[in-house]
């Protein structure tokens, strides 16, 4: 694995998505071949590709619902918002995971709400001073 460097992996993570995501860093404890394997996995499924990252993040976004992963929620509801996903795309996924899982998924769904107003809210509060 003489061309694997976990500096540069961890540079490009940053430059590309702004972090670097916890799989790639979790997984050189797993050896530093898992750790490329993984990182370069990720790169595969979060780079550019022929969906949007938008829906993609919004697929994510129903898959952590789905899954009753509320801390997934709201990371993917977050990027899904940071790269131009509407309230009203939320809404609609929302809708349909109540439609796919039943309607005791709308208890679920209500912190959700509150955090990606809070999230809108503050994105708007911004344009609105000029930040």
């Amino acid at each position: 694995m003489a061309n694997f460097d976990k500096q540069q992996m961890i540079a490009e993570f940053k430059k590309q998505f702004g972090f670097v995501p916890p799989c790639s860093m979790g997984a050189g404890d797993l050896g530093e071949d898992m750790q490329k394997i993984i990182s370069e996995y990720h790169h595969i499924i979060w780079g550019e590709g022929v969906i949007p990252l938008k829906y993609r993040y919004l697929i994510a976004l129903a898959t952590a619902i789905y899954g009753d992963d509320d801390v997934r929620a709201k990371l993917e509801l977050l990027k899904a918002l940071n790269h131009g996903a509407t309230r009203e795309e939320i809404i609609e996924v929302f809708r349909q995971q109540v439609w796919m899982k039943g309607a005791h998924t709308i208890v679920k769904l209500s912190p959700l709400i509150k955090f990606m107003d809070t999230i809108y809210k503050a994105q708007h509060d911004g344009e609105s001073s000029g930040h």
